[in-house]
């Protein structure tokens, strides 16, 4: 099997992903990504996306980074569009109202994400 870099704005939103790279390669920053889309695109809910680490502290991590992605894209989500083409790409496909909506929603349900350790 080849492996290919992770493009968090091009992987498909459907099937099964493994992630699995050296510490300090971007994983837990494509992760996020990878969860906005599914928030935005598919418009899931947090309690139907589920992420799997292999340690309590990559949870843990995952979680706090998510929330803290959340919040940005909450209070910046124009200057992040100008900044950051990822994001510029997502809000060209959802609905500049329905994603503060969607993020909103989000966030007040970060509790119940379901990102869990094996």
């Amino acid at each position: 099997m080849e492996m290919k870099n992770l493009n968090a704005s091009t992987i498909p939103l459907t099937g099964t992903h493994l992630i699995e790279a050296s510490a300090g390669t971007g994983k837990t920053f494509n992760i996020t990504r990878l969860y906005l889309r599914l928030l935005l695109e598919r418009k899931l809910t947090v309690q139907q996306i589920l992420v799997m680490t292999f340690t309590k502290d990559a949870t843990e991590e995952l979680k706090s980074r998510i929330e803290g992605v959340l919040r940005e894209a909450i209070d910046n989500w124009q200057s992040l569009c100008s900044d950051d083409p990822f994001y510029r790409s997502l809000s060209e496909l959802v609905d500049n109202g329905e994603i503060q909506l969607l993020l909103r929603q989000a966030l007040l349900n970060i509790d119940e994400a379901s990102i869990f350790t094996i």
